[in-house]
């Protein structure tokens, strides 16, 4: 799914959608979670890791309805990629598994979620 039919299939908004860099498109993370909404997406209970380098975790999600297999990603969160104050590891490697779970289901290849980087941050 290409950015263009992304906005206008689930509606999103300039707070929502925007372009970073030329040609890079980023989602916010509420956006992520209306479009799992919208396309019946279920997460499972993700296995906890706990490394070296901080948390990681992986999930599984399905979409209702679609014919497919299970699909599976990673989100993980760490000093060196978590940067905000107060260093919320478990929601940030949470809220990166859900976008990328979510964006893999309805094929947005190329999107990224906003809270993959700092610098996907709305200015």
């Amino acid at each position: 799914m290409q950015n263009k039919e992304l906005q206008e299939k689930y509606n999103l908004t300039k707070d929502e959608f925007w372009e970073v860099r030329s040609g890079n498109w980023v989602i916010s993370h509420s956006a992520c979670e209306k479009i799992a909404s919208i396309e019946g997406i279920f997460f499972s209970k993700p296995e906890v890791h706990l490394t070296t380098f901080g948390l990681g975790l992986i999930g599984e999600a399905w979409k209702q309805g679609k014919q497919i297999n299970t699909i599976w990603a990673t989100g993980e969160a760490g000093p060196d990629n978590v940067k905000m104050s107060g260093k919320y590891y478990w929601a940030m490697a949470e809220k990166r598994l859900k976008d990328r779970l979510t964006l893999k289901l309805i094929e947005a290849f190329g999107i990224y979620s906003e809270e993959e980087a700092d610098d996907f941050k709305k200015e």
